[in-house]
């Protein structure tokens, strides 16, 4: 069968890429302000047009993506990024539409609220999809197009992904404000070995930390893992053990009312670098992705610049 590109319209796959991202016709029509069955109907033609199934109907799970599916989902998807950022660049003067970004799940506390605030600021018109994603999550997403730019930790990500280094962030231990080593300039990791890890427990994040002891021959003891930040920090705070981390809140205390003092530690570790990860295929960037991290640089530069080093007994 032969398919003329203009018996597929953008109405049709518009309305498959909302439907596949949502898993459901009844949420898509709801975001689109349509009926329900104009979603169906329109995706039933595009697939007799293309002659595969693209989407399974389950009553119970909803929409379920074929394999044909899952690869029309990521050419959609381009192109409509790519149709929507050819007609922005007629109107140079204004930048609107939505751009689909993922950060890193504990860079966004820190970074987002201003980088939406700022974006909103020099274009209003530009919407930001979030997706919060672990350093595992990233390369995948870019892949499949759900992103088009991700802030995140240079952690494992894959060859495929072309990176630019925002920033570095460098480990320091965390204990709670009346713990013996909270008046310390410095502590080892032979110190901290002997006192129970209360560890961001995050895929690749997870290794990160332990292998700052294992790569000095050191075995930790880990008491308690977490996935939440704030988890962690609220724990060391109540004195349930040390934790290792990169980011540093600007607030004192945490959801427990306990406060956390830093401490630098003594050997070599590696720090972590705060990165813009974009697909490396060739592809050039919209001009909403090349906005959204113009914001990042500028907001991490900014936040680097501003942060003044602190007594290692100060809390944080």
């Amino acid at each position: 069968m032969t398919i003329r590109r203009r018996d597929i319209s953008l109405t049709q796959l518009a309305y498959f890429v909302e439907s596949a991202e949502r898993g459901s016709m009844t949420a898509a029509a709801e975001e689109l302000f349509i009926a329900q069955s104009a979603i169906s109907t329109a995706i039933s033609h595009l697939e007799q047009q293309l002659g595969v199934r693209l989407l399974i109907r389950q009553r119970a799970k909803g929409l379920q993506l074929t394999a044909a599916g899952e690869d029309f989902l990521q050419r959609a998807r381009q192109i409509l990024a790519e149709l929507d950022d050819a007609v922005a660049s007629v109107h140079s003067e204004s930048l609107s539409g939505r751009v689909s970004v993922g950060c890193f799940r504990t860079l966004a506390p820190f970074f987002l609220p201003t980088l939406v605030r700022d974006l909103g600021e020099r274009a209003p018109g530009l919407h930001v999809d979030v997706t919060e994603l672990t350093a595992h999550e990233v390369a995948p997403a870019l892949a499949a197009h759900r992103i088009e730019v991700a802030l995140t930790y240079d952690l494992g990500l894959h060859a495929t992904v072309r990176l630019e280094t925002l920033a570095q962030v460098p480990l320091y231990a965390a204990v709670a404000q009346d713990h013996p080593l909270a008046g310390r300039e410095a502590v080892s990791l032979a110190e901290l070995a002997t006192e129970p890890l209360v560890l961001l427990d995050l895929p690749l994040s997870r290794d990160y930390f332990l292998r700052t002891f294992t790569d000095h021959g050191l075995q930790p003891t880990v008491r308690y893992r977490f996935e939440s930040y704030e988890a962690v920090r609220a724990m060391v705070a109540m004195g349930h053990g040390f934790t290792l981390l990169n980011q540093q809140p600007k607030i004192e205390s945490t959801y427990s009312g306990g406060s956390l003092y830093h401490i630098p530690i003594i050997e070599q570790t590696r720090s972590l670098d705060i990165v813009l990860a974009w697909n490396d295929d060739g592809a050039l960037p919209t001009r909403r992705a090349r906005a959204f991290a113009e914001a990042c640089r500028a907001v991490i530069a900014g936040s680097t610049a501003s942060e003044e080093p602190s007594s290692p007994t100060s809390p944080v």
